[in-house]
């Protein structure tokens, strides 16, 4: 990558250092722009694109600190190495986990600088221009992700939008089914006309089929007009079946038949009506296994998959959930009309560990639960544990622990989850928890639960 045009923002008070640092990095070709303290230098990045920061964390007016916090909320891609004297670096491991990518210990070695910034630099690059990247594929599939286990998901769809072969779509609850029936529909011929979905596992079984089909007035109690089924309406576009896998043995007979001839009737009509509608299907289940129960129809089955897409489970696309977190973000944050909230480098890293069973669905109802709390503007490991906690209360906790360490767990996330309903407000969670004010003090203490600063 070349040094060539990117700017980097240094912000020290010693003029001596700035000056030094300015002619170094002029000399290697970067553009460079010095400021004094914080506030010059928060001012300075609202009228220029900076690729880089230098900040002295021990600097007049606004500490480094809140300095490195206000860049990270206005750009939280923005690199930025801390310039450190050697006493302080307890604060500069604290900056680490804000999100600075790196620190430096005075006095500076230029050598050693002059490596690190074209590091990070680096960096920089690739993550700017994979979250651009990602935002294009949402434009285009309406989904989030550049893995390479998401990546092949595309390229399928790309595939089976080319032509109108059936399509069965599997994966685990949550992981984006829906999603990928719809970009083939986009992608495809048939985008200007509807995209009806239907899930099969909702609907009772006396009225999936007159929801499929439809029905004539008169055909059964309750029948008072004529109800056009979810095939006709899908005429000339796409009709979904979700969870197809929990469709009743008769109206799977009845769905191969419309898809072998074409044709629909309506419960209570004895006339034809020929449909033109692309089928995609979508389960959660193994249908091999519900084959060999004798729960779901072989022919059907292979009617439907004549092209398998397989969605991954969260689990296994663990890169893209920093690109999910910061779009639901962005999302939820227009969606409640607040401010753009972000959150620290360490928070990220805990969310990516994560074990989301319920996948992208629980991730972002996650995220959507994280933007209506918090009050501040920049989310911390803390919070995010601790909301995770509450999460994971309402879950059944691991069954393998020993019994000292289970007991721990419930204890924090139990006591987590009742300090977050009830807002951090002690006394009263003391009160349901039929504790003392102190002990419940002491509790927290002794488990690690820390108390966000805008509840304090």
């Amino acid at each position: 990558m070349s040094e060539d045009n990117k700017t980097i923002l240094i912000i020290d008070d010693e003029p001596k250092i700035r000056n030094i640092l300015k002619d170094i990095l002029e000399h290697k070709n970067f553009q460079v722009i010095t400021s004094k303290d914080g506030k010059e230098g928060l001012t300075i990045m609202e009228s220029e694109y900076i690729d880089l920061v230098l900040l002295d964390l021990v600097i007049p007016g606004i500490n480094g600190i809140e300095v490195l916090k206000q860049m990270k909320l206005r750009d939280p891609s923005l690199p930025v190495i801390i310039i450190s004297a050697h006493g302080n670096i307890p604060i500069a491991m604290e900056a680490s986990q804000i999100g600075a990518v790196d620190f430096i210990e005075k006095p500076i070695s230029m050598d050693d600088l002059l490596l690190r910034i074209n590091k990070q630099l680096k960096k920089s690059y690739k993550k700017r221009t994979e979250y651009s990247h990602s935002r294009e594929i949402h434009e285009r599939y309406g989904m989030i992700g550049t893995s390479k286990e998401i990546m092949d998901v595309y390229q399928l769809i790309d595939k089976a939008a080319s032509t109108d072969i059936r399509v069965l779509i599997t994966g685990e609850t949550g992981t984006g089914k829906e999603l990928a029936a719809h970009a083939i529909h986009s992608l495809s011929s048939r985008a200007e006309k509807p995209f009806i979905r239907i899930n099969c596992a909702a609907i009772p079984s006396e009225l999936i089929e007159s929801e499929l089909f439809g029905y004539k007035k008169g055909a059964f109690t309750g029948a008072l007009r004529d109800k056009t089924g979810k095939f006709q309406l899908a005429d000339g576009g796409t009709l979904f079946l979700d969870e197809i896998g929990d469709m009743r043995p008769m109206t799977q007979a009845k769905v191969l038949c419309t898809l072998e001839d074409g044709e629909i009737h309506p419960v209570g009509s004895t006339q034809a009506i020929h449909t033109d509608v692309r089928v995609l299907a979508a389960t959660n289940k193994n249908l091999e296994e519900e084959i060999a129960a004798g729960k779901f129809r072989e022919d059907l089955y292979y009617r439907l998959n004549v092209v398998t897409i397989h969605l991954p489970s969260l689990e296994k696309r663990k890169d893209d959930i920093p690109y999910l977190v910061r779009y639901f973000i962005e999302y939820f944050c227009d969606e409640y009309n607040r401010k753009q909230i972000t959150l620290t480098k360490r928070a990220i890293e805990l969310l990516v560990r994560h074990n989301w069973s319920g996948n992208i669905r629980e991730l972002k109802n996650f995220i959507e639960k994280l933007v209506i709390m918090v009050n501040e503007d920049l989310i911390d490991f803390s919070f995010v544990s601790m909301l995770l906690g509450r999460q994971n209360a309402e879950k059944n906790f691991e069954m393998d622990l020993p019994l000292r360490e289970a007991r721990e767990q419930f204890e924090l996330n139990y006591i987590t989850a009742k300090l977050i309903a009830n807002e951090w407000n002690i006394p009263r969670t003391a009160n349901e928890l039929g504790l003392a004010r102190t002990a419940l003090y002491r509790k927290m203490q002794q488990l690690g639960i820390k108390q966000p600063k805008n509840h304090k």
